[in-house]
C-alpha cells in the first residue's frame, strides 16, 4: 500500500491542467472579432500611442464556384512606448499584464493580450521595441504546443518582422522610435471576411474608444490588402467617433449629422458621488434625444428610422456604460415598450454612464470588459416596472445601494424621453400629413367636410354654430389660431403655420393634433376659428393602431386602395363622433355624451390590447 501511495505521489496534480486550461480559456468568447480586437487597442492606448493600424492580409478562398477573399492574418501596428524584453515576457502570460493595478487604468486582469487573440487564433506573435524597429524583441503564444504540454512562453528573442507587415503600414510606424506589433494567425475562429472585421471594427471601435479618438489622442486606421498589395492596399480606412449619444462632431454618422449633432442634451449632466471600498468615486449620467430635423419623414412619408442615419442609430441602441473614458457595453436592458426590434423610438434616445475603475466591483465589470453584470441585473429588476424603487426592492427582498438608485434615475428619464419622442412623432407626422396632398388625414379631412356642406346643401342638416363661425371668420385669424393650436401642441411655428395655412386655403373644417391626454380617452375636441380641432391621444392603442398603418402602408398606395381607405375610415369614425359632440348646445347633454365616449376608449383600449399590443 505504501508502495501504492509513493507512486502516486508523482503523479501531476496541479489544480488546473495547461491544456485543458487554454482550450477553456480559448472559450472564452468575445462579443465578436471586433471586441477582441478592442483589447489590443486598448493595449496601444495605455502605451501611448498616436497612432495604431489594424492590418488584415486576405487570400483567395475557393468555397464555392467562385472564389472570395478571406482573413489570413490580422495585425495591431502602433507607435506606442513599446516593451522590453522580459515585459514582453511576461505581458504574453494570462494575468502578468504590466498595468492592470494602474489607478486610473483601462485594463482589468492583465489577460486581454493573451485572452482576446486566443479566442480568435491558434497563433499570436508580438513584437515589440523602444529603440527603433531593428532591436524588436519577438515571442509568441502557440496552442498546439501548449496543448501538448509546453506550458511556457518562449523567452523573447530578437527576429525581424515579416516584411508584408512592414510594407503596408504608414512609414511613420516602420520609423517610429518605439512601438508593438501584434498577429494572429490560424484565425480559426474568425467567421467574417476582412471587409466585414473592418466594417464591424470601425462601428465597434469608434464607440468603444471615442473619446480618444475625438480628443485626437489617437489615430486609428485600417487596412485590407493580399500579399502581393501591401504597399497599396484597397483598403484604407480612417476611424471615427460613433458616438451613441449623437452629440460628437465630427462623427460616423452619415450627412449631415457628420457635421453637426443628430440629438441634443437632454437635462444636465449628473454626478452621483459614492463612498466605494474606502474611497471617494463619481458617477456620471447624460442623456441626450434626438432633434426634430433628425425624426423628418422622408419625402415619400416614410419613417425617419428608414433613411441612412436612422439605420446608423439601430446599431447605437441603449445604455453607454463607460469605465475610465472606454465604453464597456451599450446595454439594452433599458429598451421599453416593445425592444429595439419592434419599437423604433428607442433608436432616437441616449444615455451615458461614466466611471473609474475604482467601482468595477460595485457595477460587476468583468474580466474582458464586455458585461457589467451588477449594473444589468439591476436595470432587468427595475427598468419594466414603473413602482417606487423601493417597494420593488422591498418586494425582491434586496438592500438598496446606489446601482439601483443610477438604474431607477435611468429608468424614470428613458421614459420621459421616449413620452417626448413620441409627441416629437407625432409633430413631424401631422405636419406631413396637412401638407401633403394624397394623405389619408388629409382625405379624411375633406370627404368630412364635403359630407357636412353636401348634407346642408340637400336640406338633411342646418348650418352649425361652427360652420358660421368659421364662414365669419377672416382668412388669417383662421390660420393665425391654427397655427397658435399647433404650436401649442408641440409643433415648429414656421410649419405650423405651413399647415394652417393649407387648411384654410382648402375650407378644411377638420385637423388632427396628436397630444397626451388623460385616461382612456381616444381624443378630445375644442373649436379653434370655426374648425373642429380633434387631440388624438398618443397613450391610446388606437393612436398606435393609425401609426401602425400610415408607416406600414407602402409608398405606392393609391386612395382607392383596401390599406388607405382602412385609415381614412379609422380617421372618419373619430371626426364624426367629434362633430356629434361638439354641436349638441345644452351642457348636460354634452357632459352626458363625452362619458359615454370615455367608456368608449376604454372599450376599445381592451380590445385593441386582446387583438395585438399596438404601442407594446
Amino acid at each position: 500500500m505504501e508502495n501504492r501511495v509513493d507512486d502516486l505521489t508523482h503523479v501531476d496534480r496541479r489544480i488546473v491542467s495547461s491544456s485543458l486550461a487554454i482550450r477553456a480559456l480559448r472559450d472564452s468568447r468575445y462579443h465578436n472579432t471586433a471586441y477582441a480586437i478592442a483589447e489590443l487597442i486598448d493595449n496601444s492606448i495605455e502605451a501611448q500611442a498616436d497612432r495604431i493600424e489594424l492590418l488584415c492580409l486576405e487570400r483567395y478562398e475557393q468555397a464555392t464556384v467562385r472564389a472570395s477573399r478571406r482573413a489570413e492574418a490580422i495585425a495591431v501596428f502602433d507607435d506606442g512606448d513599446g516593451m522590453d524584453w522580459d515585459t514582453l515576457w511576461d505581458a504574453l502570460r494570462y494575468g502578468e499584464g504590466t498595468r492592470h493595478e494602474s489607478p486610473r487604468g483601462i485594463g482589468k486582469y492583465g489577460m486581454g493580450l493573451p485572452a482576446s487573440s486566443m479566442s480568435q487564433c491558434t497563433r499570436v506573435d508580438v513584437w515589440t521595441w523602444q529603440e527603433g524597429i531593428e532591436t524588436a524583441w519577438h515571442s509568441y503564444i502557440d496552442y498546439e504546443e501548449i496543448a501538448s504540454g509546453n506550458e511556457f512562453v518562449p523567452r523573447p528573442n530578437q527576429e525581424e518582422i515579416d516584411e508584408t507587415w512592414l510594407e503596408a503600414v504608414d512609414p511613420h510606424l516602420r520609423e517610429s522610435r518605439s512601438g508593438t506589433l501584434v498577429v494572429w494567425k490560424n484565425l480559426d475562429k474568425v467567421r467574417w471576411r476582412a471587409e466585414t472585421i473592418i466594417e464591424h471594427t470601425a462601428r465597434q471601435i469608434g464607440r468603444i474608444h471615442r473619446n480618444w479618438i475625438a480628443a485626437g489622442r489617437v489615430e486609428i486606421r485600417a487596412k485590407s490588402f493580399l500579399r502581393n498589395q501591401a504597399g497599396d492596399p484597397p483598403v484604407n480606412r480612417v476611424f471615427l467617433p460613433n458616438d451613441p449619444l449623437y452629440l460628437m462632431v465630427p462623427s460616423s454618422t452619415p450627412a449631415p449629422w457628420n457635421e453637426r449633432p443628430m440629438f441634443r442634451p437632454y437635462g444636465d449632466e449628473q454626478h452621483i458621488p459614492i463612498s466605494y471600498g474606502g474611497k471617494e468615486e463619481t458617477v456620471s449620467i447624460r442623456y441626450s434625444i434626438a432633434t426634430p430635423d433628425a425624426l423628418r419623414l422622408t419625402e415619400s412619408g416614410g419613417a425617419a428610422g428608414s433613411t441612412d442615419h436612422g439605420r446608423h442609430a439601430r446599431h447605437n441602441i441603449g445604455v453607454s456604460v463607460v469605465r475610465e473614458g472606454r465604453e464597456i457595453v451599450l446595454d439594452n436592458s433599458f429598451m421599453r415598450e416593445g425592444g429595439s426590434g419592434t419599437n423604433p423610438e428607442n433608436r432616437w434616445w441616449g444615455c451615458e454612464v461614466s466611471f473609474g475603475n475604482g467601482l468595477d466591483e460595485l457595477f460587476g465589470v468583468d474580466h474582458s470588459k464586455q458585461m457589467v453584470s451588477h449594473f444589468s441585473q439591476a436595470a432587468r429588476d427595475l427598468s419594466g416596472d414603473d413602482r417606487p424603487r423601493q417597494r420593488i426592492l422591498d418586494e425582491m427582498r434586496v438592500d438598496d445601494d446606489k446601482i439601483y438608485e443610477i438604474v431607477a434615475n435611468i429608468r424614470n428619464t428613458t421614459a420621459a424621453m421616449l413620452d417626448e419622442i413620441k409627441r416629437m412623432f407625432a409633430q413631424r407626422r401631422t405636419q406631413q400629413n396637412l401638407t401633403q396632398e394624397d394623405s389619408p388625414e388629409k382625405a379624411a379631412a375633406r370627404t368630412a367636410t364635403e359630407a357636412d356642406e353636401n348634407a346642408v346643401e340637400r336640406g338633411e342638416e342646418t348650418q352649425s354654430a361652427m360652420s358660421l363661425e368659421r364662414s365669419q371668420t377672416p382668412s388669417e385669424e383662421q390660420v393665425s389660431g391654427l397655427t397658435s393650436a399647433f404650436v401649442e401642441a408641440g409643433q415648429d411655428e414656421n410649419e405650423a403655420r405651413k399647415a394652417a395655412e393649407v387648411i384654410v386655403e382648402e375650407g378644411l373644417a377638420y385637423i388632427f393634433t396628436p397630444e397626451q391626454l388623460d385616461g382612456f380617452q381616444m381624443f378630445s375636441v375644442r373649436n379653434v376659428k370655426g374648425h373642429y380641432q380633434i387631440r388624438l391621444n398618443t397613450d391610446h392603442r388606437i393612436y398606435g393602431l393609425i401609426r401602425f398603418l400610415e408607416d406600414s402602408m407602402p409608398d405606392t398606395a393609391d386612395p382607392d386602395s383596401p390599406h388607405y381607405q382602412a385609415i381614412v375610415a379609422i380617421r372618419l369614425l373619430l371626426l364624426s363622433w367629434a362633430k356629434m359632440e361638439t354641436d349638441i348646445e345644452a351642457r348636460a347633454e354634452r357632459a352626458r355624451v363625452q362619458e359615454i365616449a370615455r367608456d368608449w376608449g376604454r372599450q376599445v383600449d381592451k380590445a385593441l390590447h386582446q387583438l395585438r399590443e399596438w404601442d407594446d
